[in-house]
């Protein structure tokens, strides 16, 4: 069953459902104590040892509008950061002036969303979007009007269709653990695939560690402990031999920062599914290499490229959110250069900031000397020329959670539940969500309606 057709953010206040009204004064304290898995969907069946289901009720799409309240709740741009830290000792770390809904090491944002319906596979894209020239909140403050229409555009802006269609994800082993093969990616669900470009963070921190104020020395661990590309530096004085980290120790530190991108997006999705009274949960069962098209579906359609040795790696959907790795560019030197240019972009004139006195700031910012370029791009250089990839021993583009969101079947809990297992959000989800599909029971649309 396909979800009514949505018009201008016009016609949707005109018309909004009450349920948006119910979601949006929701309190947060409560969505936190509701919060819940709930796996069981409309039109889902579960035949186990102990539950023996079968969901009499069509299998319900979330609208368009379910859709955006999601989206911008995951990965929403809220406005403009703070960046309350001095300008001239410690503001060249970051990598934006845009705010999300979550927090992001040096504000990199290198994760983005990728999701799946019905009639879909999309990739949002909101590296570009920019609030207003002096709106410090985009969201915050503003009358209920302002906010759905800003929610409703930010993500059609943002949305780019990949392809029609359902994406193919792996539906058994061993792509997809045994216990989610009931669930995961069924008709009418939502499947939002959180990815991050860990290259992004992984050469700013570099830009850190490798600065004069820093002058650490990367040795390989898996080739004797030797100078990773920097000897050269070490001689020269510039780098500390003493100060010593390993390639290891130092991915996994870019591991540990952005793998929590990922969690941030997923938990907001969550909450929001509480607000809005939907079914869902965030989990683990698909293996990353499937999801992202490494195997034998297309997954998300992501390139992988195949190193000398061990597994082939993913690095990007080509033309929509790419790594700063080979092979988009000819070699890490190039690619340097690349972050180096989508990093400063951000400090462009046009580019909304949060003071007062933006240029006086942003002149006392201080940017990279020439020799802090250089030893980045020989230390990048030596990775790719000796293991074939960049990072050594991460993927380029990281994939691990996932959020489905449904509408929750209130059948299977009262049946096999006792009373709180699902809310009144729940219970009443679609009198108040989707009148015009609902039954004089107040029940979703069965299956032999």
């Amino acid at each position: 069953m396909n979800p009514p057709p949505i018009g201008t953010p016009e016609e949707i206040l005109a018309s909004a459902p009450l349920g948006l009204h119910d979601a949006l004064a929701y309190p947060y304290f409560q969505s936190l104590f509701d919060r819940k898995s709930r796996r069981m969907a409309l039109g889902m069946d579960l035949q186990g040892e102990y539950f023996k289901y079968t969901s009499p009720y069509e299998p319900v799409p979330l609208t368009e509008l379910e859709e955006a309240l999601l989206l911008v709740a995951g990965t929403g741009l809220n406005g403009i950061n703070l960046a309350d830290i001095d300008p001239s000792h410690g503001a060249e770390a970051l990598c934006q002036w845009t705010a999300r809904t979550w927090p992001s090491s040096c504000s990199n944002h290198g994760t983005e969303l990728f999701f799946t319906n019905d009639d879909g596979l999309y990739f949002l894209d909101m590296w570009g979007l920019m609030p207003e020239p002096g709106e410090l909140n985009t969201l915050s403050g503003k009358p209920i009007e302002a906010q759905v229409d800003f929610i409703i555009e930010m993500a059609r802006r943002a949305k780019v269709q990949l392809s029609p269609g359902r994406a193919q994800l792996p539906t058994g082993l061993p792509g997809l653990f045994v216990f989610n093969h009931w669930n995961a990616n069924k008709p009418g669900t939502h499947l939002f695939v959180p990815v991050a470009n860990m290259t992004l963070e992984y050469i700013n921190l570099l830009f850190i560690y490798l600065s004069d104020g820093y002058r650490f020395s990367i040795v390989d661990e898996q080739h004797g402990w030797r100078s990773a590309g920097l000897q050269g530096w070490i001689d020269k004085g510039r780098l500390e031999p003493s100060r010593r980290m390993g390639i290891i120790d130092l991915e996994q530190r870019v591991l540990s920062m952005q793998v929590v991108d990922s969690a941030f997006i997923c938990h907001n999705m969550n909450l929001a599914q509480q607000a809005m009274g939907l079914g869902g949960w965030t989990y683990t069962g698909f293996i990353s290499r499937y999801v992202l098209g490494g195997e034998d579906v297309p997954g998300l359609g992501f390139r992988f490229v195949q190193p000398e040795e061990g597994p082939s790696t993913p690095v990007g959907v080509d033309g929509h959110y790419e790594a700063f790795t080979q092979p988009y560019y000819s070699d890490m030197r190039e690619a340097v250069d690349a972050f180096l240019e989508t990093k400063w972009s951000q400090y462009d004139s046009k580019v909304p900031k949060p003071y007062l006195e933006p240029d006086k700031a942003i002149q006392s910012i201080p940017r990279p000397d020439e020799d802090t370029i250089e030893i980045v791009k020989d230390f990048c250089q030596y990775v790719h020329e000796t293991y074939g990839r960049f990072p050594a021993n991460l993927d380029a583009m990281y994939q691990r959670l996932v959020c489905q969101v449904q509408h929750a079947d209130p059948d299977f809990y009262e049946e096999y539940y006792p009373p709180g297992a699902v809310t009144e959000q729940h219970k009443k989800h679609f009198e108040r969500w989707h009148p015009e599909l609902t039954g004089p029971d107040g029940k979703p649309p069965r299956k032999d309606a």
